[in-house]
């Protein structure tokens, strides 16, 4: 097959819908991985709009353990393909029958409950997660591929209408009990129960079948904090299982760092002193050249704290060090800020919230975004207030909190890109670090949360697609002020931008009310001139008979109290002054004063309670040479 920009494709693997070639790149020069759609089902409606589909969902996440598509199109003979990074290394399965140590076995466990649960974050269930979709590279990295029965949770397109109706997906070995009612009935939690029917063979080498043990049954050594892992996870009932999120918060809980490389515990170390071993590292949330975040646990009081490492930069020292002084709930809480002539560390609060950028794969529903939009402000204008200047917001410095509040982090820290062609899209080229300069940014980062997609200028003009076009009026002129490149008319801080998120409430687009017509004058009509007349006759017949009928009832001996029950009778003696001495209460006046009831208060949101830390004690033999078999307790 001959492919143009691509060159030295080979054939690597074929399946029941794609080929997979390897080829270079020849414009950057790089290997990828060329999937191409089976010539047999190029007309085939379903196939081609499914394998489409799972180029779509794959381009749109960003994550270190999934495998990322850089390109797409289509081939000479009108079959689609898409181009991803090529991983040189071996899937899962094969590295299973060719063994692995047990530290190794807890590294992927943990990177592949990363990838699904940013994979679910955005809505999107892979519904084929077994060994053959979880690739290893030469650095034991985990990533996760083949989306070609994806989903997007929320999404009820005409393909999942016509092709999901009694169809069953996945493969049989690792498919959840719902899997097999049909295709429609699978979630999140189906690729939990994946997870688990994984972790259940990778540490027994069994498939677990109807009344399976746990799996300290075939493996006595294992601690019995992983059987409930793993039986939690392969729950008959989806509400039973844990999220992914959840999930890894119980393997961290229960590795104790078990799963983190040798080399990695030592270079923490070597940076974090802690002669009295007080705090326990947990995990490495992100490692680069240019810093290290690690999760650290307090032995004593079993708190989290993270603790971030910059080599050889001491770009946001100043910030973080008058932070420390400062708070503000939507300010990540510093706790202690340290130097010397290499290393800047700076400790911080734990936020199991993720980032922002893990929630930006489609466009964000308007009254979230708003919810979102004044946190980010609240902060900024605070800082702002404070003479700090944030310099490189961007989606990935912004966290969530239990309570799913925006946390903004990195306040004067530098913008480093993994890759050097990739640009700074939160920045304009030779603006100053500045507080128009962070509005310009946060202008970026909503209209990404708004549209899914980053910004586009043509002479220094935002281009106006339709899903920006779609927006409420009062947000287009937000976005349009936020991101102009001109200073003297972009908007001129946070509070002015709080303020036009506040007429972003107010409907839109609501024809006004119709003025009513004006009533023409009725004439009035003339009084009859029998009126005055005809109500003294009755006045006076009604006072005749009330005489005759009261001496009536005097004669025999009635109660004259029996006339309050005559109706009309009571206002009449009123106005005569002859009132009967009976008291009649009327229904609608209660003599005895009503208890009033409160308006009922609106019931409180319920919010979950902060995550308090309730570790069991452990024993982890966490200094085993890589290639050996990790023991590890865990006593509950």
């Amino acid at each position: 097959m001959e492919l143009q920009g691509f060159s030295q494709l080979e054939n690597i693997a074929e399946g029941g819908m794609a080929v997979l070639y390897r080829g270079i790149q020849t414009s950057l020069n790089r290997p990828v991985a060329i999937k191409v759609l089976k010539a047999a089902l190029n007309n085939t409606p379903e196939a081609r709009e499914m394998f489409e589909l799972e180029s779509k969902i794959v381009a749109k996440l960003d994550h270190p353990h999934i495998i990322r598509v850089i390109d797409k199109g289509l081939t000479r003979e009108e079959m689609p393909y898409f181009v991803m990074d090529f991983v040189e290394g071996v899937t899962l399965k094969e590295a299973l029958k060719a063994g692995m140590p047990d530290r190794r076995k807890l590294r992927v466990i943990v990177q592949v409950a990363k990838a699904l649960a940013y994979a679910h974050k955005n809505g999107i269930i892979h519904r084929d997660i077994k060994p053959g979709n979880i690739l290893l590279d030469k650095e034991d990295n985990a990533r996760v591929v083949d989306f070609g029965i994806a989903r997007i949770a929320s999404e009820d397109t005409e393909l999942k209408q016509r092709s999901e109706e009694g169809m069953t997906v996945g493969t049989l070995s690792y498919m959840a009990p719902e899997q097999h009612m049909g295709a429609e009935h699978t979630s999140e939690a189906s690729d939990i129960y994946s997870l688990g029917v994984i972790i259940y063979l990778m540490f027994t080498d069994k498939l677990p079948k109807p009344g399976y043990p746990a799996p300290s049954h075939f493996n006595p050594k294992l601690p019995k904090a992983l059987d409930n892992i793993v039986m939690q996870c392969l729950a008959d009932e989806p509400t039973q299982r844990p999220t992914a999120e959840q999930l890894i918060g119980k393997m961290l809980h229960s590795f104790k760092g078990a799963h983190l490389k040798k080399e990695q515990k030592q270079q923490a170390k070597e940076t974090f002193k802690d002669p009295k071993e007080k705090f326990r590292l947990l995990d490495i949330i992100k490692e680069t050249e240019f810093s290290t975040v690690s999760l650290y646990e307090n032995r004593e009081d079993q708190s989290l704290m993270v603790l971030k490492k910059s080599i050889n930069d001491f770009s946001g020292y100043s910030e973080a060090e008058l932070l420390s002084r400062l708070k503000h709930r939507n300010i990540i809480n510093i706790r202690g800020v340290t130097r010397n002539d290499r290393i800047f560390i700076l400790v911080m609060e734990y936020l199991s919230g993720g980032n922002l950028q893990s929630r930006m794969v489609r466009p964000m529903d308007v009254d979230l975004f708003l919810t979102i939009a004044n946190q980010i402000c609240d902060a900024l204008a605070f800082a702002h207030n404070n003479r700090i200047i944030h310099g490189n917001l961007r989606p990935q410095n912004i966290l969530f909190n239990d309570l799913n509040e925006a946390i903004v982090m990195d306040f004067g820290f530098p913008a480093h890109y993994e890759e050097d062609e990739e640009a700074n899209w939160y920045h304009i080229e030779g603006e100053e670090k500045s507080v128009p300069a962070d509005i310009y940014a946060a202008g970026v980062i909503f209209y990404q949360l708004l549209t899914s997609h980053l910004p586009e200028f043509k002479d220094d003009e935002l281009v106006e697609y339709d899903l920006f076009l779609k927006l409420p009026g009062a947000l287009k002129g937000l976005l349009r002020s936020m991101l102009q490149h001109d200073l003297s008319l972009r908007t001129h801080s946070f509070d002015d931008v709080k303020q036009q998120l506040r007429n972003v409430t107010a409907k839109e687009d609501t024809p006004a009310p119709k003025r009513a017509a004006p009533k023409k004058p009725q004439p009035k009509k003339k009084k009859s001139s029998t009126t005055p007349a005809l109500v003294l006759v009755v006045l006076l017949l009604l006072t005749l008979n009330t005489g005759l009928f009261m001496w009536i009832a005097k004669q025999q001996g009635w109660p004259l109290g029996l006339l309050a029950d005559i109706p009309y009778v009571n206002e009449f003696l009123d106005q005569v002054g002859k009132k009967p001495s009976r008291t009649v209460v009327a229904e609608t006046a209660p003599s005895t004063p009503t208890e009033q009831v409160p308006a009922p208060e609106p019931s409180p949101v319920e919010q979950p309670a902060p995550q308090q830390a309730n570790w069991e004690d452990a024993r982890v033999f966490n200094d085993e040479p890589e290639g050996e078999e990790l023991e590890f307790e865990i006593v509950e």
